[in-house]
């Protein structure tokens, strides 16, 4: 029987628990799934985007598919563009297409979709529905307490004494230092100037993102979260996002005036000596595409972990990307996905 598309609501959340613990294997309640935190994705406040946040696909009283969205708007030649890359994508077994069949739904309400790496059945399905991997997005880590990040490390047995002498080595080498004439300052979400968040996809090398956003994204309670401005001689140059979940600091977003090679690297470098500063963070994270970010943040002292392609579904625009556009952490899931332990990449 064919089932009905709608937005999510509340009243559905044990049954979208139900079905993200069996299409995810784990248990509900356990990390990214806690109802808090599903609660803060799909329908807690966000001044930015006041449109639902969450869609299902209904059949007979029961929920055989959900999707939850992250969305980004631009303006490109005067005109808004609205993109979406999907979270939590996930359908019934006993309901075949369902999961096809809301994402044809979704992709008629937007502009374009993406989505940054993703399962390997996600990655088997999109390029059959029209996706395309248009860049590759890297991942990058650094450990920071390497002898207190080895005592809840994931990893087990013998692996765990070479790869303390490992980390104890990239902690220390480079030095994470002080960058002359620069600094980083907490603000809070009000103080950060909007003209930090360009609204052309053709000139912005970073994902628009309001105060508004940054409120909401602040809230998450998945992780501990603060927002930092970076200055130098010339006044402020750009902010930054660092959380923290179990011994893992995450930059979720750097977004620069001037994004020069220079300039991400001493932006990555103050995103380290911040975290340091956090008793708890243990390890450093960090994501972009690849390209002068990438090869800043190696700089800084971070070491590639994985690169994953980003792909994209362009159906009702034709709004372009410059060729290193910044897809970062908090531009998915990535910046508050939790496993519910510990999960370092170093």
């Amino acid at each position: 029987m064919k089932g009905t598309f709608r937005p999510s609501r509340l009243e559905d959340l044990a049954q979208i628990s139900s079905l993200l613990a069996q299409a995810f294997l784990t248990q509900p309640e356990t990390g990214s799934f806690r109802r808090e935190v599903m609660v803060w994705k799909y329908w807690d406040r966000r001044n930015d985007w006041t449109e639902p946040r969450a869609y299902v696909i209904e059949t007979n009283g029961r929920i055989t598919a959900h999707a939850g969205i992250w969305p980004i708007v631009f303006r490109h030649e005067g005109k808004e563009i609205r993109g979406v890359q999907m979270i939590d994508w996930a359908a019934a077994t006993d309901s075949p297409g369902a999961g096809v069949a809301l994402l044809q739904k979704l992709a008629g309400l937007f502009d374009f979709m993406y989505s940054i790496g993703g399962s390997a059945i996600t990655r088997r399905i999109l390029p059959a529905f029209g996706f395309v991997a248009v860049m590759q997005s890297w991942t990058a880590s650094r450990p920071l307490r390497p002898f207190r990040q080895i005592l809840n490390h994931q990893t087990t047995g013998w692996r765990l004494a070479p790869r303390l002498a490992r980390n104890w080595l990239w902690s220390i080498s480079p030095r994470i230092g002080t960058t002359a004439a620069w600094s980083a300052k907490h603000l809070e979400p009000g103080q950060l100037p909007r003209h930090l968040a360009p609204d052309s996809a053709a000139k912005a090398h970073f994902s628009p993102r309001s105060p508004e956003f940054f409120d909401y994204l602040l809230r998450c309670p998945a992780l501990d979260s603060r927002l930092f401005g970076i200055a130098n001689q010339d006044g402020l140059q750009g902010c930054f996002v660092l959380g923290l979940l179990r011994g893992q600091a995450r930059i979720g977003g750097l977004w620069l005036r001037n994004a020069c090679e220079e300039h991400w690297r001493a932006a990555f470098t103050l995103a380290q000596q911040k975290a340091l500063e956090w008793e708890g963070a243990f390890e450093i994270a960090a994501a972009g595409t690849i390209g002068p970010s990438a090869q800043a943040a190696a700089r800084s002292g971070f070491h590639h972990v994985r690169t994953t392609p980003i792909f994209f579904f362009n159906k009702r625009s034709n709004v372009a990307f410059p060729a290193d556009f910044q897809f970062q952490m908090t531009d998915d899931d990535a910046w508050f996905l939790d496993p519910g332990h510990p999960s370092y990449f170093t």
